[in-house]
C-alpha cells in the first residue's frame, strides 16, 4: 500500500525535487514564457491590422476622429503588445549569474514602465457598461475579470521594472520576481481567454480563445502536477460556472436558447467535450511534468559528468580550469599569494604494474581525497592519470605539501611512493589558467623520480626553456612547412671491413630564432604532446627523397635506418606511410631498415605487434634499437621477429675499466647470434672498442670513431674524398 501511495504522490509531483531539477523547471518556464510573449506580440499585431481594417478605417472614412477610434477599439491590443514584448524581452534577457547590459536594461525598464503607465490609464475608462445586450450579471463577471487581468499586467511591469533596476545596478537576481512575472503572465493569459470567450459566447460564437489560452498555459509552462490541475481545474470549473450565469446555459440536455435574436441549440455533446478536452490537458500536462523532470535529470548526469571526475570525484581539468579563471578575475589583493600547483605520483607506472589497473584506480582514489583533505577550502581537479591541479594560497603550503607526501607514501608498505609538485604564482587578473598549470607541470617535470625533493616552483631561471618548449610546440608545423626539420646522416659500418653499410637519419631543427636545435630539446617535447608523427613524417620523406637523388645521379644508393617511436604507431598507420613514400621515390625496400626502440614495445603489445609484424611483411628489415635500456628486453626478443639488435651505447661506458660491461655485451652477441639475429653496436667512440667488438662477432658499428652525425652533403663529400668507403655488401 505504501508504494501505492508513494507511485501517487510521485505521479501528481509531490516527491522532493532537488535544486537542480528545480533550476531546471524553472528555466524551461523562462523559456516558455519568451515563446509565449512571442506569441501574444504575433496575436496582437494581428488583432490590430484587423481591427484597422475592419472598423477604424470605415468609421474614419465616414467622419469619426481616429484618437477616439483608435481608444475605442485597440486600446486593450496595445496594452497586451506591450506586455508581450515586455514579458518576452525579460525573458530573452534572463541570466541569472551575469549583469545586464545597458541596452537590455534600458529596454527592460522602458517596456515594463509603460505596461504600468498605460494599464493605469486604461483602467480608468474600459469598463463594461450595462446596455440591452449586456445583462448586469454579464457586465459585472466582464468587469472583474477586467480588474484581474489590470492587476496583473501591472504586476508583470513592476516585476520587470524591479528585477531589472536589481540586475544592473547590483547584480542581484531576485528570483521570487521571476516566479512572480510567470504567475502573473499565466492568470493574465486564462483570465484574458475567459473575458474574451466568455464575450464571444454571448454573441454567438465558439469559446475559441479560451481553449487557446489554455493550452498555452497548460502546454508551455511546467508546474508541478497537482498545481496544473489546481489551475486547469479552476479555469474550466469557474469559466463553466460563468457560462451558466446565461439562463439555460450548458446543460446536458438538448434544448434551444435565443441569443440576441439568434436561436441556438446548445446540446450534451458541448458539456461532454468541454469535460473531456479539460481530462486530456490535464493528462498532457502530467505527461509533459514527468518529461522535463527526465530531461532534468539526464541533464545532471551529464552536466556530473562534465564537471567531475567519474573516478576521483574531484573537478574534471576543464571545469577545474573555468572555475580557476573566474577566481582570477575575482582576486584581489596580493595576488601572488594565489599559486597553482601540479601534481605527479613517484612511481605510479610501477605501482600499476605491481598491482593491478583496479588496485591502482583504488590508488588514485585514495590520492584525490588526499588532496581534498588536505586542500579542503580550494579548487582541487584531475588533469588525468596520475596529475591532479590545485588553486590554493600559499599560506602554509609547506605544511600541507608534506601531509600529504606523508599519506601518499604510507599507502603501500612495499612500493616506494611520493608526490612531486610544480607550483606557479598568479601575477595579474587576466592569466590563463592552462598556462599556469602547464608551467607548473613544467616546474613539475624538472624534479621527476628525485624522491627525497616534493616541490618545485617555477621561477625566471626555467622561463627560458619554457618557453622554447612553447616555442617548439606551437611551430612544429611551420617547422615541416618551411624546411627548419633537416636530416642529418650517421655511418654505420661493418665492423671487419669498416665500410659504410647504412645511416641511421637523426632530425636536426635548424631555427630562425633560437638556431640548431638538438633532438634532447624537441623529441621530449613533441612525444609529450603527441606531436612527434608531424616530425618523423617529414624525416621520412627527406630520407626517401635524397636515397631518390643519390639514385638518379649515380651516387651509391646507402641504406637508412629510420626511427619509430612508439606514438607513431597510434597517431598514424606507420606501415601504409612507409610503403606510400617507398612507392612515390621508387625506392627499394632492402635499402630501408626500421628501427623501434625497446621502451617503446613496453605498452600496448597487440597492437605493436600487428603493426611490426605487417612491417616485416611488407619486406622491410625491423631493428630494435636500444636494447638493455629497458627490463623486459629478453621479452622482446621472444615475442617481436627483429633482424638486427643494436645495443644501448650505455654498456659501452667505462668500458676499459668494466670487464663486467664487456662480458655482459659478449653474451648479448652470442645470444643473438644463436637466435639467428645480426648485432649492431652504438656509441663506439675508440680504436678499443671497435676491435673489442669485432673479435667477439659484432656484425654492425656506429659512433663518432666512424663520422657524427651529418647532412647528405658532407657524408657523401666524405666518400668522394675516400674517407668513408661504401661497402659493396649493404645487407
Amino acid at each position: 500500500m505504501q508504494k501505492f501511495f508513494r507511485f501517487i504522490a510521485r505521479i501528481l509531483g509531490f516527491e522532493k525535487l532537488s535544486k537542480y531539477e528545480r533550476d531546471y523547471l524553472h528555466a524551461a518556464n523562462i523559456r516558455s514564457c519568451s515563446y509565449m510573449g512571442f506569441i501574444v506580440v504575433l496575436l496582437e499585431l494581428w488583432m490590430l491590422v484587423r481591427q484597422t481594417q475592419t472598423k477604424i478605417l470605415p468609421k474614419y472614412e465616414a467622419g469619426e476622429a481616429l484618437f477616439g477610434l483608435l481608444v475605442k477599439y485597440t486600446s486593450k491590443y496595445w496594452l497586451f503588445l506591450l506586455i508581450g514584448v515586455g514579458l518576452m524581452l525579460f525573458c530573452l534577457f534572463y541570466q541569472r549569474d551575469k549583469r545586464l547590459s545597458k541596452g537590455r536594461f534600458i529596454a527592460l525598464v522602458t517596456a515594463g514602465a509603460a505596461c504600468m503607465l498605460y494599464t493605469s490609464v486604461l483602467s480608468l475608462e474600459t469598463f463594461t457598461g450595462t446596455s440591452e445586450a449586456i445583462t448586469p450579471v454579464m457586465a459585472t463577471i466582464m468587469n472583474v475579470m477586467l480588474v484581474s487581468i489590470y492587476v496583473f499586467l501591472f504586476v508583470i511591469g513592476a516585476a520587470i521594472v524591479t528585477y531589472a533596476l536589481f540586475k544592473y545596478l547590483k547584480n542581484k537576481s531576485i528570483v521570487v520576481l521571476e516566479y512572480v512575472a510567470i504567475i502573473a503572465f499565466t492568470l493574465v493569459c486564462l483570465a484574458f481567454g475567459i473575458f474574451v470567450s466568455y464575450s464571444d459566447f454571448w454573441g454567438g460564437k465558439e469559446i475559441i480563445c479560451f481553449l487557446t489560452m489554455v493550452l498555452y498555459v497548460g502546454c508551455l509552462l511546467i508546474y508541478r502536477p497537482y498545481v496544473s490541475a489546481l489551475i486547469l481545474g479552476a479555469s474550466f470549473l469557474g469559466f463553466h460556472y460563468i457560462l451558466l450565469t446565461y439562463q439555460g446555459g450548458l446543460t446536458f440536455q438538448q434544448q434551444e436558447v435565443v441569443i440576441r435574436g439568434v436561436t441556438r441549440r446548445i446540446i450534451s455533446g458541448d458539456s461532454v467535450n468541454y469535460v473531456t478536452f479539460f481530462i486530456s490537458l490535464t493528462t498532457i500536462c502530467f505527461a509533459i511534468f514527468h518529461g522535463r523532470l527526465t530531461e532534468a535529470r539526464k541533464s545532471k548526469a551529464l552536466e556530473k559528468s562534465a564537471k567531475e571526475d567519474q573516478l576521483t570525484g574531484l573537478y574534471t581539468y576543464s571545469y577545474f580550469s573555468e572555475l580557476a579563471g573566474e577566481s582570477i578575475r575575482d582576486c584581489t589583493g596580493d595576488l601572488g599569494e594565489n599559486v597553482f600547483l601540479f601534481f605527479d605520483v613517484h612511481n605510479f607506472k610501477a605501482f600499476n604494474d605491481q598491482r593491478g589497473f583496479e588496485e591502482g584506480d583504488r590508488f588514485l582514489v585514495a590520492i584525490g581525497k588526499y588532496i581534498s583533505d588536505v586542500f579542503s577550502d580550494s579548487l582541487c581537479g584531475r588533469q588525468a592519470d596520475d596529475h591532479f591541479v590545485v588553486l590554493t594560497k600559499t599560506d602554509g603550503l609547506q605544511e600541507k605539501l608534506r601531509l600529504l607526501n606523508d599519506r601518499v607514501h604510507d599507502y603501500d608498505d612495499e612500493i616506494l611512493l611520493g608526490i612531486n609538485c610544480g607550483a606557479c604564482h598568479l601575477r595579474t587578473n587576466s592569466e590563463d589558467p592552462r598556462i599556469l598549470i602547464d608551467r607548473a607541470r613544467y616546474a613539475a617535470q624538472l624534479i621527476r623520480n628525485r624522491f627525497q625533493t616534493i616541490y618545485s616552483e617555477y621561477d625566471k631561471t626555467m622561463s627560458e626553456a619554457y618557453h622554447k618548449r612553447l616555442y617548439i610546440i606551437n611551430n612544429i608545423d611551420n617547422a615541416v612547412k618551411y624546411g627548419w626539420i633537416v636530416p642529418f646522416y650517421q655511418p654505420v659500418v661493418w665492423s671487419d671491413t669498416e665500410e659504410v653499410c647504412g645511416c641511421e637519419v637523426l632530425a636536426r631543427w635548424m631555427d630562425p630564432v633560437y638556431g640548431q636545435l638538438f633532438p634532447n630539446e624537441f623529441i621530449p617535447v613533441l612525444e609529450e604532446y603527441r606531436l612527434i608523427h608531424k616530425l618523423d613524417k617529414a624525416i621520412y620523406e627527406f630520407a626517401f627523397k635524397d636515397l631518390r637523388k643519390a639514385i638518379d645521379s649515380g651516387k651509391p644508393a646507402i641504406p637508412v635506418s629510420l626511427n619509430f617511436s612508439r606514438l607513431d604507431f597510434e597517431l598514424m598507420d606507420a606501415a601504409t606511410e612507409l610503403d606510400d613514400l617507398a612507392a612515390k621515390y621508387r625506392i627499394p625496400k632492402e635499402l630501408i631498415h626500421v628501427e623501434v626502440t625497446e621502451s617503446a614495445l613496453m605498452d600496448n603489445f597487440t597492437k605493436l605487434n600487428e603493426a611490426t609484424g605487417r612491417i616485416k611483411e611488407l619486406g622491410y628489415s625491423l631493428w630494435l634499437d636500444d636494447f638493455g635500456s629497458g627490463y623486459s628486453s629478453l621479452n622482446v626478443l621472444k615475442d617481436y621477429q627483429f633482424d638486427v639488435v643494436k645495443i644501448d651505447m650505455r654498456f659501452l661506458s667505462n668500458f676499459e675499466s668494466s670487464e663486467k660491461s664487456k662480458t655482459l655485451i659478449d653474451c648479448i652477441i652470442k645470444m643473438a647470434d644463436r637466435i639467428n639475429m645480426l648485432t649492431l653496436t652504438e656509441g663506439v667512440e675508440t680504436r678499443t672498442q671497435a676491435e673489442f667488438l669485432r673479435a667477439i662477432g659484432c656484425n654492425r658499428l656506429q659512433g663518432y670513431l666512424f663520422g657524427r652525425p651529418m647532412p647528405i652533403d658532407a657524408l657523401y663529400e666524405r666518400i668522394d674524398n675516400g674517407e668513408l668507403t661504401v661497402s659493396d655488401k649493404l645487407v
